[in-house]
């Protein structure tokens, strides 16, 4: 993640030149200020007032470097945000789907929300305040130095005692931070398993038990979110404490030297501007250190939940499917379990031929098709198409042999073409065939836009049978050799599914495997074999 975050320093960059510019304006004018007015108090009215318009100049100038300080630096922010999501969005869908299916995603959903809210807090802010801060500073010291140099060395004690005390805290403050970060995956996870469960908790009148439980773990969130900050105030307490001596005391010694004659009114003046300077900056970093200093920590943890167990290494290319699929000797069991799911599987699935696998419930029909997804690798045996293990093939050229009508129906929010077309290119001709061979045709001629019509919120204003039409139209659209199919007439009336499933037996050129409970006399006939699947193949 970090590596992405080095391809912003241009941006970031950036920022700061515009950042360092206008904190180096803003110390000519202060610098111009003291000089006029020391001119003033001599009587020299003529020198001053030929200062006055280079002066108003740079004062003006200050005003559009104002808004372009503002607008390089967020845009750093930007596209430091947008960068890091990026990368983390595909980090996630580089995982193993057998190992995202095994993880509660609800730290995905964590992470891309409270962790990422903290990283930019953090992370994306703070080191840009951390620079902006410690440029601002630079310019008070110069301001000082004008009037004494001696005052640089006081500049470098603030800085050290500054430092030390983050490094000093540092290490207590990452450790609350990782437990806040591990209670809000827990949270997140809760919340998405009470939401789930909305119903049961109504019929079941378990209202109040669950809002105990919500209650009680947002309590304990807070408590550490109350310890942290109360952690950092005592930091922040400390700092402050030491730089506010600091800066009293070269306001007096700036206040003693004035006595003596050896600083000027306008010297006194500008002392007490960069001391200002000086003083606004350091206690932003005094906030900004501590918080950079456990982003490493948190950052680590969110990568840790990108990482494959499985580094198996894929080094077969499969452009196309050419003969027949083996199982051979196939076993099957998930991790931390003893009993097996599938075991002395033996079949083959021939090229263009049309298969139905039914079975009674626990029999292991998911588990087969995950298989033939290549969702995991078989426990013992081997599974080869057209010769290869599959367990070599490359997932990216399996996944484009192969389409699915999932069990579970999942439609963007977007037109009807688009959730056909899956944002790829096809002639409307292609498109039309592929609506009416699943019984969408007069679905889509009452729709009101056609093809252009919105689907709102996973399908929530077409029917269920509709939703899952427009799967099957979607997967007979995409026109790969192996069509895998889980249940995919469950939530059609009898006569439209017997008319679907005919048409998709009547394609030549695929190869169709259908999972299902579901058996129509009037098509079991025109399957090649149906398997019976109940721990093995029959």
């Amino acid at each position: 993640m970090l590596k992405k975050y080095i391809k912003i320093i241009p941006y970031f960059i950036l920022a700061l030149i515009v950042t360092g510019i206008n904190a180096v304006l803003d110390g000519l004018v202060n610098i111009r200020i003291m000089k006029m007015l020391d001119l003033a108090i001599a009587g020299k009215m003529d020198a001053m007032k030929q200062m006055i318009p280079q002066m108003l100049i740079m004062a003006t100038l200050l005003v559009p470097m104002g808004i372009l300080v503002g607008v390089t630096s967020s845009y750093y922010r930007r596209k430091a945000n947008v960068a890091l999501k990026k990368y983390y969005m595909q980090k996630v869908f580089a995982k193993n789907i057998a190992e995202f299916q095994k993880e509660n995603n609800a730290k995905y959903m964590s992470s891309m929300t409270n962790d990422f809210n903290t990283l930019e807090m953090n992370l994306i802010n703070g080191i840009f305040s951390v620079f902006e801060g410690l440029m601002t500073f630079l310019v008070g010291i110069w301001l000082l130095s004008t009037v004494d140099p001696r005052m640089i060395i006081l500049a470098f004690i603030l800085i050290a005692i500054n430092l030390l005390i983050s490094i000093l805290t540092s290490k207590p403050t990452k450790k609350a931070n990782k437990e806040r970060s591990d209670m809000f995956d827990s949270y997140t996870s809760y919340i998405k398993e009470v939401l789930s469960a909305f119903h049961i908790v109504k019929n079941y009148n378990l209202q109040k038990r669950v809002t105990d439980d919500y209650y009680k773990k947002s309590e304990e969130i807070q408590q550490k979110g109350f310890i942290i900050e109360k952690m950092l105030s005592y930091i922040f307490s400390s700092q402050n404490f030491l730089m506010n001596g600091s800066m009293l005391g070269v306001i007096i010694v700036a206040g003693y030297f004035a006595l003596l004659g050896r600083v000027t009114v306008g010297g006194l003046l500008l002392v007490v501007n960069g001391i200002q300077k000086m003083s606004w900056p350091l206690f932003n970093i005094s906030e900004s250190l501590p918080k950079l200093f456990i982003s490493g920590d948190l950052i680590r943890k969110m990568e840790k939940t990108l990482e494959n167990s499985d580094t198996y290494t894929e080094t077969v290319d499969l452009p196309e499917f050419k003969d027949k699929i083996v199982f051979d000797n196939v076993e099957f069991l998930y991790e931390d379990s003893e009993q097996l799911i599938l075991s002395d599987v033996n079949f083959q699935i021939k090229k263009n031929g049309k298969y139905l696998v039914v079975g009674p419930s626990g029999g292991g029909k998911s588990t087969l098709l995950k298989l033939f997804r290549k969702y995991f690798n078989p426990t013992a045996g081997v599974i080869t198409i057209d010769g290869h293990n599959l367990k070599d093939v490359k997932r990216e050229d399996y996944y484009k042999l192969i389409g699915n009508i999932e069990q579970q129906v999942f439609l963007f929010e977007d037109t009807v073409r688009n959730n056909l077309t899956l944002y790829k290119d096809y002639t409307d001709d292609e498109i039309y065939e592929a609506i009416q061979a699943s019984g969408l045709t007069d679905f889509v001629k009452q729709l009101p836009d056609g093809l252009d019509t919105i689907i709102y919120d996973n399908g929530k204003n077409i029917s269920g049978g509709e939703r899952s039409r427009l799967v099957i139209a979607r997967a007979l659209l995409s026109k790969t050799g192996i069509l895998l199919m889980d249940e995919a007439f469950a939530s059609l009336d009898m006569e439209r599914a017997k008319e679907i499933e005919k048409t998709i037996l009547g394609l030549k050129d695929m190869t169709v495997i259908n999972v299902s409970h579901i058996i129509f006399n009037d098509t079991k006939d025109l399957y090649d074999r149906v398997l019976t699947v109940k721990k093995t193949i029959t």
